[in-house]
């Protein structure tokens, strides 16, 4: 398999061709129950691929709370339900389902179409679990793989950041452009490693502007640029590109592999000692980022 990340032909598929199985993730989009036409689809966007590299679902780790963020989409593109209007259910196949997740509506990503929904869960044990998603009498169906922690290759929460060295503006170390953002972002003023040395929270967000424009992952920077402002002096901000050229055909940067990303974006928030505190794998918006900038300000204090 080719070791460069491969979710964003997920992303960008979903983006231009919704609904069409060839252009998604593995099984990402799968029936809409209830023998009605696909007019329904589910496409789970978070859990970053983790474990074996032909593995092609939605990864999420066993045991922790769970980001579970996803869009539905029509036949005439993406639906932006109202608050209330849709559930997310959990199930061990398709036919046991838990109870109603209460889902979270997000429209603040700066995207042309923005909206998303979120829920938390913690899946119990690794496994293949099912996530159904009901919206105006129909339903969608999505399979996702869990794993161990044991197993996690990518830093979870609770896990130490992987001190590794990351382009900066005075050595962009074999990396061109080493921000693809017009114009690029201020956060590349220090290398990871540095960061972490000084013992303030980090935020990383490893993601690529130019190549993955899609309403799901293309404005994450630029969502992050927008909420950082309160943070500056407290919080560290490291980008780090994904290819080493402005090409999908180039390799992975040095800090995607130590990362083992085989999915982008993901934003890693670490405490003062370098200990991951939250993950948010794919699209978030302000809320979310505020949010989350918060919570790290004050983790350990």
């Amino acid at each position: 398999m080719d070791s460069r990340l491969t979710r964003r032909n997920f992303l960008v598929g979903a983006a231009t061709a919704l609904g069409a199985a060839a252009c998604t993730k593995g099984k990402s989009v799968i029936h809409v129950g209830d023998g009605q036409a696909a007019q329904l689809n589910l496409l789970v966007t978070s859990g970053a691929v983790d474990g074996p590299s032909d593995q092609a679902l939605s990864v999420f780790e066993a045991g922790i709370d769970q980001r579970v963020a996803y869009v539905l989409t029509g036949k005439n593109g993406l639906l932006t339900p109202a608050p209330g209007s849709t559930t997310l259910q959990v199930g061990t196949d398709e036919k046991h389902w838990g109870p109603p997740v209460p889902v979270d509506i997000h429209s603040d990503t700066g995207a042309s179409t923005s909206n998303y929904l979120t829920a938390t869960y913690r899946f119990p044990a690794a496994g293949t679990y099912w996530l159904r998603a009901s919206f105006q009498g129909q339903t969608a169906d999505s399979p996702v793989v869990v794993i161990d922690r044991t197993d996690a290759k990518i830093p979870l929460p609770g896990q130490q950041m992987i001190s590794t060295a990351t382009p900066t503006t005075s050595d962009h170390r074999g990396v061109e452009p080493i921000c693809t953002r017009n114009p690029p972002c201020g956060f590349h003023t220090q290398s990871l490693d540095e960061a972490l040395a000084q013992h303030l929270p980090v935020a990383l967000l490893f993601a690529t502007p130019a190549l993955c424009q899609s309403a799901f992952c293309g404005p994450v920077l630029d969502t992050l640029i927008a909420a950082a402002d309160p943070y500056a002096g407290k919080v560290n901000f490291v980008h780090s590109e994904i290819f080493t050229a402005l090409s999908r055909n180039s390799a992975n940067t040095p800090a995607v592999l130590a990362y083992h990303l085989q999915s982008e974006p993901v934003l890693f928030l670490a405490d003062a000692n370098g200990r991951v505190v939250e993950r948010i794998d794919a699209l978030f918006g302000k809320a979310e980022a505020t949010a989350a900038l918060a919570r790290l300000a004050t983790a350990g204090a």
